[in-house]
């Protein structure tokens, strides 16, 4: 288990993980230092190649590189968003498969705040997004 997670990530959310073969998208809660769903612990066995945590308010995200820099760590807020300038943000809400929120444990949609960046050459790039529950 990778600490950062654990010291960063909402204490109960939802995750979002990519494995090779398979997504994982489940409710959690971090629990005796644990991040478990389903009554079981996360990640017993291979690390997911990106993992979001995330509620309504926050994100944390590793995402696995293939490169000697390593992993991508972010931890990305709605406190940070405040201070940002509102006309590089936006927002947008994407439905979830209903196979997904057929059952009521997770959200029929969830919402993504694109972060742009204005550069003085006049572009205008997405720097990073931070997931959310609506």
């Amino acid at each position: 288990m990778d600490p950062f997670l654990l010291e960063n990530a909402p204490a109960k959310g939802y995750l979002l993980a990519y494995y090779h073969d398979a997504l994982v998208f489940e409710p959690y809660e971090i629990k005796d230092g644990m991040i478990l769903f389903e009554g079981c612990e996360a990640f017993r066995g291979e690390f997911p190649r990106e993992c979001h945590l995330f509620d309504q308010d926050k994100e944390c995200r590793i995402v696995l590189r293939r490169n000697p820099r390593g992993p991508v760590r972010r931890v990305l807020t709605r406190r940070q968003e405040q201070q940002m300038d509102p006309d590089l943000l936006f927002e947008e809400e994407m439905l979830v498969k209903p196979e997904y929120a057929s059952d009521g444990r997770l959200p029929g949609k969830l919402k993504i705040v694109n972060r742009y960046r204005y550069f003085e050459s006049d572009t205008l790039t997405v720097e990073d997004y931070r997931l959310a529950v609506p």
